[in-house]
């Protein structure tokens, strides 16, 4: 047996374990810590996917860390998780403003290293690596650190750890993770990798064959600095300022788009700059003065989709590969996937479950399990496509009943066992809003029924009480559904017969969609991003959304994830008890326990 553990170490921290060519556990750090986008050494989630598997890290026969250049600053201060609006602002102001448009040297540590508040990591040795930019001898000295650290926290022999390229960990993933398997056109797009910010290769089972690569390629870069701009956190909140971008009308989203359309072009195959700033964010923040903030969301949406559309006509025109494969932080955009979709020129198109940073260390493993099938002269079949995405940490009833009685849950709430499918039905036709936290949780940034918040979809008004008294998020973000595979047909737009079972697809409504599905539609577009859910891929949760359909004729739920604003998705149960008593939730399914408000 071939074992391999992927670990991802910067920000978005994750670990996954793959035993010969099937990932059978992986998990974000973050569900354990409660920091979001937590950085650094995961090594909870380590300990989950050796726990899942049965196995010690003796067993491991290799240890892939995902990406060869790391920055020990970002890492040691984890920026993207600690980091506040006014955190990354002060980093524009004091660091990058100086550095390059003053011409000043600044020590980026200093800025951030004294916050009471924030949780340094202190896994790595690195201290005399965080005085600034490091030279090449540094960067290998950096390299070396990571495996030996790696290797003397897990016991495993240095031979064993070993690195792997930015870039190939997302084409890796995004292909061998996919349904595609003739030749394929890859693409990656993202803020930073180890040589680039975006690639295009031609794909298939024999490898890969990188045909361009840049570093100008900053459509991720833009979008993360009119987060900022907009008021809201870089690296977590660019899909906030997606679905925000809908509501702007046309004369105000095109007076953005004229701005934004000055940076970048697209030549051969790569997208590189038209008109060069000296720095992004302070020149966007001139230009665009006196815009409407719904237009600058506007604007840079058209922007972007505009931009990968002609990127991937230039990429077809090139190759002639109609079917695609996307990946890295901008591939999270699913509005522009719908266009990229939409164009004549791709037949079928996939985008991974997290297709950012989370994801990298599986495209570390089919990296180093494709080498190793090569080598030894075995078929690729081995290499089993990302099939599911329940792939965390699951608990007993009797670990449930554990914490039900250390919280004391049956002091406030109301406890019974054995709840069917049918009544949550019921409770849900109405409209009671009821949380699913059973068998394993979900890797990346989907709920797909085992760690959900459910509610009826026909309901516009259930869209405000989630909102405001569960979910505190902004009043603009749409939900989504989860959709029976039977009724895709009744509710979405598929003329490509485009898979979607992750999420990772948006669609237009069906007029029986606007009818049925209007809370889990976009307001004001009317465009679905659904959960296609068949049988086999979650029969419990398939039962209750059978069941609702039986009761109401409507085949899909409201679905969204279970957790706070700006918390992680609920771990289990504790987790699960803490956001019901800290949001107005009707209820929580904790395996076969139902905990509700008492009726007053």
């Amino acid at each position: 047996m071939k074992v391999i553990l992927g670990i991802q170490e910067a920000h978005d921290a994750s670990a996954v374990l793959m035993t010969d060519g099937e990932i059978i556990a992986a998990a974000q750090e973050e569900r354990f810590t409660g920091l979001k986008g937590d950085y650094g050494y995961p090594k909870h989630a380590i300990a989950h996917c050796l726990r899942q598997a049965a196995i010690s890290a003796s067993d491991i026969d290799v240890v892939a860390l995902a990406s060869l250049n790391w920055n020990p600053v970002l890492t040691k201060i984890k920026r993207n998780a600690n980091f506040s609006v006014d955190d990354w602002l002060k980093e524009q102001r004091e660091y990058w403003k100086p550095v390059l448009l003053e011409g000043k040297k600044v020590n980026y540590y200093n800025l951030f290293k004294d916050n009471p508040e924030w949780c340094y990591d202190d896994t790595y040795d690195m201290d005399h690596l965080l005085s600034g930019y490091m030279d090449a001898g540094e960067m290998e000295e950096m390299k070396q650190l990571r495996r030996e650290t790696v290797s003397a926290l897990l016991n495993v022999p240095l031979d064993r750890v070993r690195l792997v390229t930015h870039e190939d960990c997302h084409t890796f993933y995004s292909y061998f993770g996919s349904h595609l398997r003739d030749k394929t056109l890859a693409l990656t797009t993202e803020g930073i990798g180890d040589y680039s910010n975006g690639t295009v290769s031609e794909f298939c089972e024999n490898g890969r064959n990188e045909l361009a690569s840049t570093k100008e390629n900053h459509l991720g870069h833009i979008y993360q600095y009119m987060t900022l701009l907009l008021g809201m956190k870089p690296a977590q909140h660019e899909y906030k300022v997606m679905g925000l971008a809908p509501y702007a009308d046309e004369k105000e989203t095109q007076k953005s788009y004229e701005v934004f359309s000055r940076v970048l072009k697209v030549v051969g195959l790569n997208v590189e700059y038209d008109d060069m700033p000296d720095d992004l964010y302070f020149w966007f923040r001139d230009n665009l003065e006196g815009h409407r903030f719904d237009g600058i969301a506007g604007g840079l949406q058209r922007f972007l989709e505009e931009r990968l559309c002609e990127w991937v006509r230039a990429c077809h025109k090139a190759t002639g590969l109609t079917n695609v494969c996307f990946s890295g932080g901008v591939a999270q955009n699913i509005k522009a996937c719908k266009k990229i979709a939409e164009l004549d020129e791709v037949n079928d198109i996939c985008v991974c479950p997290a297709a950012g940073d989370t994801s990298l260390p599986i495209g570390a493993c089919y990296y180093v399990m494709w080498e190793h099938l090569r080598s030894n002269g075995k078929p690729m079949d081995t290499l089993q496509p990302f099939a599911n995405i329940y792939l965390g940490p699951e608990f007993t009833s009797a670990e449930v009943r554990k914490v039900l009685d250390e919280e004391m849950v049956g002091d406030r709430y109301q406890v019974t066992r054995g709840v069917g499918a049918q009544q949550i039905a019921e409770m849900l036709a109405d409209g009671k809003v009821i949380a699913r936290c059973c068998g394993r949780m979900e890797f990346g940034l989907r709920a797909l029924g085992n760690r959900s918040i459910l509610a009826d979809p026909r309901d516009p008004a259930i869209i405000q009480k989630i909102n405001s008294k569960i979910k505190f998020r902004d009043f603009w973000m749409p939900f989504t559904p989860t959709i029976l595979a039977e009724r895709e047909s009744d509710y979405i737009v598929n003329t490509k017969g485009l898979k979607s079972p992750f999420m990772t697809m948006a669609f237009d409504s069906t007029p029986l969609g606007r009818q049925e599905l209007i809370a889990a539609l976009h307001p004001a577009d009317f465009t679905i991003r659904p959960q296609i859910l068949r049988e086999e891929a979650n029969p419990e949760y398939h039962k209750i959304v059978k069941a609702f359909e039986r009761l109401t004729g409507v085949g899909g739920l409201l679905n969204t994830s279970f957790n706070l604003h700006g918390e992680p998705i609920a771990l289990g149960p504790r987790e699960a008890i803490h956001t019901m008593d800290n949001s107005d939730l009707d209820g929580v399914i904790l395996e076969d326990y139902l905990v509700m408000r008492r009726l007053i």
